[in-house]
């Protein structure tokens, strides 16, 4: 979690300051930059948003800073919503679900 202190002294973020807008004490801050202790899901978040990054990024997951918004994607609200369902379906609803389309597709075309 060595990202945080790193983003944070990039942004110009003394730890006290930016304690303050993530809500956490400075210990816990401290920890999280030393890799002592591992943020909650809601603190991680917190952290990212106000860092402008991903929490896979903080996580050491990628190394993008930020994935593209939907709208640098070309996609719709619609599209990317139904993207970021069809990522979170278990595998073999992912191809149940191709199979209905490519079935769709094909009524279409003849």
């Amino acid at each position: 979690m060595n990202r945080i202190g790193e983003l944070r002294r990039e942004l110009g973020l003394k730890q006290v300051e930016f304690c303050k807008e993530i809500g956490v004490s400075q210990a816990a801050l401290s920890g999280y930059e030393t890799g002592k202790y591992q943020p909650d899901n809601d603190i991680l978040v917190r952290i990212a948003n106000r860092l402008n990054v991903s929490t896979d990024y903080l996580l050491g997951k990628t190394d993008i800073k930020k994935a593209p918004s939907y709208e640098d994607a070309g996609l719709s609200a619609e599209e990317a919503e139904l993207l970021k369902r069809f990522r979170n379906a278990s595998p073999a609803l992912q191809n149940a679900a191709l199979r209905v389309l490519e079935a769709d597709l094909k009524k279409e075309s003849d």
